[in-house]
């Protein structure tokens, strides 16, 4: 599955990035995370739970940021599995960040995911509105969290 997107943030690239890269707050705007713990400055260890059609999935991973230019764009990988229904989460995700005035920031996102084992079982027609929803969840919630602090 592959989405893509662009929004608005009223904030500046230096706050947009310490937002997207802070554990704390990350795990305030992953939907279901219950906790992103930062194991390096470029790896971070999470434990997200989601509902998936009639599955309840308690994913345990990692993700990295494999290609970064703070605070211009970042790429991450990142691999959860869920021992429940065997199911494997894998994403790859890029975001860049334009500034269009003192405190305005594009922030243009693309991510990939791929998932096997019991949650293929699934339909993709199912499946997809839900991450789509959660990928929209997460910068809702990074929108939030950035124009709250201004």
């Amino acid at each position: 599955m592959e989405f893509a997107d662009t929004v608005e943030l009223a904030t500046t690239k230096d706050d947009l990035w310490s937002t997207i890269s802070d554990p704390e707050t990350l795990t305030e705007c992953v939907p279901g995370a219950e906790s992103i713990v930062r194991t390096s400055e470029q790896k971070y260890e999470l434990d997200i739970t989601r509902g998936v059609a009639q599955m309840s999935l308690s994913l345990t991973g990692e993700a990295e940021f494999v290609e970064m230019s703070p605070p211009d764009y970042i790429v991450t990988t990142g691999n959860a599995f869920d021992t429940k229904t065997g199911s494997d989460f894998e994403i790859l995700a890029a975001m860049e960040m334009e500034e269009i005035d003192d405190e305005t920031v594009q922030l243009t996102y693309q991510a990939e995911v791929e998932y096997s084992g019991g949650v293929a079982s699934v339909p993709k027609r199912v499946i997809s509105p839900i991450v789509k929803r959660d990928v929209d969840t997460y910068f809702d919630n990074v929108h939030r969290v950035v124009e709250d602090d201004q």
